[in-house]
């Protein structure tokens, strides 16, 4: 293996991956000096297909070892790897290897397709071409996958018996996304059929046969049983609360039917109140005997069946007419359908049963269970077929983009190299006279601003939406890296191209703000004073004018007209009276020492208030890291991917005019004004020299009044 070459991008060193034999070299390479080992597949940009093959685990994420495996799999089939660095997904059939099975597979494969497109001796085969013989046997009858729909068949009777199967234990989606049945719905259907006709089997009555132990009154047995278990809890309790009766016989005071306190709670116009209070009271009362006197007053929410049960079954049970029931003949008759509730409560609850016995018995008897697993046997008989020209796919598309993914895993190149894009990114947004090209897709904002946040980079978060109306809206992130921020800010519309070059609407609907560049961190602490003094001045004129105001709306008696007059006089005059006062102040003081002491003062407001400002703003240049942005996705980085500010122009930048482009430096507005404009160019020219020179006295006789020996 040849030696490992590091290239040094911002200020990390990674892996160089140019070709296969710099690819193998991840073998070797530790984790440690990987700029990424882990990152998660819903965030690049390439064959969902080839996603899916690297991801073994179906996890979502891309670990080193699953890599590693693709690599290796990747030089075990291809003898001759020179093509990886064309990112080809046209596969040369000679650079497979044929010293092992699996070679000789791939290449079988690749002629039976090759053939079957009528392609012979063909030494070359295309992604699309293998993908369009996978459709065709996708949407064959026997696709490989074992799952046969009711369409697999001709045979109506045989078809419909694959629905019933399919409505009774389920389905599965076939390779076409077709509904069917596999070997398992087929067994789990027959497994069901045969216990529920052996459950019902012990309960049907031969033929020449009256009763068996299970149906001891023959057909008679079912009703008359479900008589008995419905009354069986109530009359349990009766001769319970009988046993209670005989060891203290208070107990029956609070067992007899109509208590005073319940009779006053008893709603009488309600009858579900009374039934619920019918159920509540004892079958009958209760007495130290325990014998239950069925012509006696009784509940009368049971009386109907009670009488039912005395003539249809205990008579019969008892083999005499029953005026009295005792707890011992009420277990005799229960132990006679014994069986029978053995037998009842053994029944599972199984979906066949809402198909007719007759249905499942014919299923059972006849050959459907062999003809639908030679149906399935048939179809899993192309499953090696198939197989291979899946392996076909993975190994063109591992061809095309393993170096690729390699450039966005084990290194970064592809991120800092202009003329490539990374498989993160999304696209390039353009915006208020700039083009952002690091931008990349943002799932759950919220979310991804705590991590980005940390990053100290200008970040702008994009809505993206289509021009069509099935098109949808997605966000993303998009860090300004060089520039400024004027003219940025939340609402501010632009358009951003995808990677496949598709033109979208874009609008910023979020901003993280932080110093963009080293001018933008000095200016940063100016503009936060400025503002500040601007806000004081804002509300000093505010507080002015609302005082103007309200005198205003409150003239005096003497008139309105007199108040301004009055008013105005004497501002005139304070006026006259302080620019008297300052001037001849000033004509006495010396007025160098004190452009010297406010030099000093605004320098010393510099160092304690602004400095600072300017030093954090630095600090966070310096600080910026593009990898925290990685990491809101769910990647785990690495290594530090500081931007510096070189590094700023890659992403952020503003393209160069065509070389052909010729600048005319005259400002065309100019002469649209002096064309329609109805005040003259000339007159506001005159005006601003004109105030000019007004200025330049007023300096010069403030300098002569500052210096004696030049007054007259």
């Amino acid at each position: 293996m040849s030696q490992l070459i590091f290239r040094k991008y911002g200020r990390s060193y990674q892996l160089r991956i140019q070709d296969a034999q710099d690819l193998e070299k991840i073998q070797v390479l530790d984790e440690v000096h990987w700029a990424c080992t882990s990152i998660t597949t819903d965030s690049l940009n390439c064959d969902d297909a080839f996603i899916s093959y690297v991801d073994t685990d179906k996890n979502g994420r891309i670990r080193p070892g699953e890599l590693k495996a693709a690599q290796s799999w990747l030089f075990r089939i291809l003898a001759d790897r020179s093509r990886l660095v064309e990112r080809s997904d046209i596969l040369r059939l000679n650079d497979i290897d044929m010293h092992h099975d699996e070679g000789q597979n791939l290449r079988a494969a690749a002629d039976v397709i090759l053939n079957n497109l009528n392609i012979p001796n063909k030494q070359e085969i295309s992604l699309d071409q293998v993908r369009n013989v996978q459709s065709i046997m996708a949407s064959s009858a026997n696709n490989g996958d074992g799952i046969i729909p009711p369409e697999a068949t001709h045979d109506p009777d045989l078809a419909q018996f694959i629905e019933t199967v399919m409505d009774i234990v389920g389905s599965a989606l076939d390779a076409c996304g077709k509904p069917g049945i596999s070997e398992e719905q087929l067994k789990d259907f027959f497994d069901e059929a045969e216990t529920y006709l052996a459950w019902k089997a012990k309960g049907e009555i031969p033929k020449k046969q009256d009763t068996t132990e299970v149906m001891p009154w023959g057909a008679e047995t079912s009703q008359a049983y479900e008589l008995v278990a419905s009354l069986d809890g109530k009359i349990e309790q009766f001769f319970t609360q009988c046993a209670m009766v005989k060891f203290d016989e208070r107990a029956v005071v609070q067992m007899q039917f109509f208590r005073q306190k319940e009779l006053e709670e008893i709603d009488f116009t309600d009858k579900s109140v009374m039934e619920d209070r019918l159920k509540d009271w004892p079958l009958a009362l209760p007495n130290p005997e325990g014998i239950l006197d069925l012509e006696r007053m009784i509940n009368p929410l049971y009386m109907d069946r009670l009488l039912v049960l005395k003539e249809n079954v205990l008579r019969r049970a008892l083999e005499s007419p029953v005026k009295y029931l005792t707890e011992k003949e009420w277990g005799k008759v229960k132990s006679i359908f014994l069986a029978y509730r053995t037998w009842l409560e053994s029944k599972q609850e199984l979906k066949v049963e809402k198909l007719a016995v007759d249905h499942l018995r014919n299923y059972l008897n006849g050959s459907y269970r062999e003809r639908v697993s030679e149906l399935i046997a048939k179809d899993l008989a192309v499953a090696d077929e198939l197989n291979q020209i899946h392996n076909l796919e993975k190994l063109i598309l591992y061809q095309r983009w393993l170096i690729e993914l390699a450039n966005n895993f084990v290194s970064f190149e592809n991120l800092y190299n202009p003329k490539d894009r990374a498989l993160f990114e999304m696209g390039t947004l353009i915006i208020d006279g700039r083009q952002i090209s690091f931008t990349m897709k943002v799932q759950d904002r919220q979310s991804h601003k705590k991590i980005s946040e940390r990053s100290y980079m200008y970040l702008l978060y994009v809505e993206v939406t289509g021009r069509q109306s099935n098109d949808i809206k997605f966000e993303i992130v998009a860090p300004v890296t060089s520039g400024s921020a004027d003219g940025l800010r939340i609402g501010k519309r632009g358009i951003f191209f995808t990677i496949d070059d598709r033109e979208w609407d874009a609008e910023i609907i979020d901003i993280v703000i932080n110093p963009i560049s080293p001018w933008e961190s000095v200016k940063a602490p100016f503009q936060q004073f400025t503002n500040m003094i601007k806000k004081q001045i804002d509300k000093f004129t505010k507080l002015r004018q609302d005082k103007l105001e309200s005198t205003l709306s409150t003239p005096s008696a003497s008139g309105l007209a007199r108040d301004l007059l009055l008013g105005g006089g004497l501002a005139i005059a304070a006026l006259g009276s302080a620019f008297a006062y300052i001037t001849k102040t000033l004509s006495q003081v010396d007025p160098v020492p004190i452009l010297v002491a406010l030099l000093v003062a605004l320098l010393g407001l510099v160092a304690v208030v602004l400095l600072p400002g300017i030093i954090i703003g630095f600090v966070k240049i310096r600080k910026r890291d593009m990898g925290l942005l990685l990491e809101a996705m769910g990647w785990a980085v690495n290594i530090r991917m500081r931007l510096s500010v070189s590094l700023g122009q890659l992403f952020t930048r503003i393209p160069p005019l065509p070389k052909s482009a010729r600048k005319e430096k005259k400002d065309a507005v100019v002469k649209f004004v002096r064309e329609f404009s109805h005040i003259s160019f000339r007159f506001r020219k005159k005006t601003t020299i004109v105030l000019i020179t007004i200025f330049i006295a007023f300096f010069l006789i403030w300098l002569l009044m500052g210096f004696p020996g030049l007054k007259s």
